[in-house]
């Protein structure tokens, strides 16, 4: 039991409870509801894996707040760390300004910050004054572009990926799992489960697979713009090479959705948009404000 003295009644403080039916059809009730986001389909993929838990406020059989940790492997500035990302940080309208995502962010970093060399999260404008009480601090991420002419590549084999199918899946999951790192500025892995989300929940018709690249390319062309949100791959892939093989007449630049170690001489870089999230991290090592990154999108929790 957990007492708030601001609730009439004591609430259950429950966690990873993903193979629990009524627990995990609560949450989803309260992501659906906040978020218009749904688990489920996640889960029965299985994908939902054991490196996300959550940590949830339950009151009368209903999951009225969640704070989520993610596992995973970051390279920051050619540095290994182990990390955990906070995620689905959320509070069911009738029980807001209580203090119950307050009381589960401290049991969560209460609990890992023996455990991991970096929490971090990404906030949007209504929570920027929350995480800082906690140690976080902001971090300007930078975007990169990059003005590129292509050249056609003749006999080029990039086959797209089918969401639907399970052996595509099972062939993402396999090369998600033994990938090496996008950057090294700020690069993860051992996110397989995150990873999976986005490709089934957010890009399943923008997933391709490059044979002679060896590499699973995520992208999508908008108007003049090709926006490359990852690469996927065990070995070191040729950026350049890659481009020419899936950009189109019409491409004028690129826009990157993570680090272009390659190319971070070459393209032009600026600030994130004020309509993305903020990110905040909360580290036990001294990290250079003004190292130019981008953490790969398709690794947000």
């Amino acid at each position: 039991m957990f007492q708030n003295d601001n609730l009439e009644v004591e609430i259950d403080l429950i966690y990873d409870y993903k193979d629990n039916n009524a627990y995990r059809d609560r949450f989803n009730q309260l992501t659906t509801l906040v978020y218009d986001i749904n688990f489920e389909d996640w889960y029965q993929k299985g994908f939902w894996d054991d490196r996300y838990l959550c940590y949830s406020f339950l009151r009368d059989h209903e999951v009225i707040a969640n704070v989520s940790v993610s596992k995973m492997d970051v390279v920051i500035n050619g540095l290994n760390k182990k990390a955990i990302q906070i995620g689905t940080v959320i509070t069911h309208s009738d029980f807001r300004g209580k203090g119950l995502s307050r009381a589960l962010m401290k049991h969560v970093l209460d609990i890992y910050e023996q455990e991991c060399d970096i929490f971090f999260l990404f906030a949007n404008s209504t929570a920027l004054d929350f995480y800082p009480k906690f140690g976080f601090e902001s971090f300007g991420e930078s975007q990169f572009r990059l003005k590129f002419n292509p050249i056609r590549i003749e006999n080029s084999t990039v086959q797209k990926l089918n969401c639907s199918n399970d052996e595509d899946l099972e062939f993402i999951k396999q090369m998600v799992m033994s990938r090496r790192p996008v950057s090294e500025q700020f690069g993860v892995s051992n996110n397989q489960g995150i990873f999976m989300f986005h490709a089934i929940k957010v890009f399943p018709e923008s997933l391709y697979y490059s044979q002679e690249d060896e590499a699973i390319i995520v992208y999508q062309q908008e108007g003049h713009t090709l926006h490359l949100y990852d690469v996927v791959s065990q070995g070191d892939v040729n950026i350049n090479h890659l481009l020419n093989r899936i950009a189109t007449e019409q491409t004028e630049s690129v826009r990157f959705h993570f680090t272009p170690d390659q190319f971070t001489e070459k393209a032009q870089y600026e600030p994130m948009d004020d309509n993305e999230d903020m990110l905040y991290i909360k580290a036990n090592f001294v990290l250079d404000k003004n190292l130019k990154f981008c953490v790969p999108v398709l690794a947000h929790a």
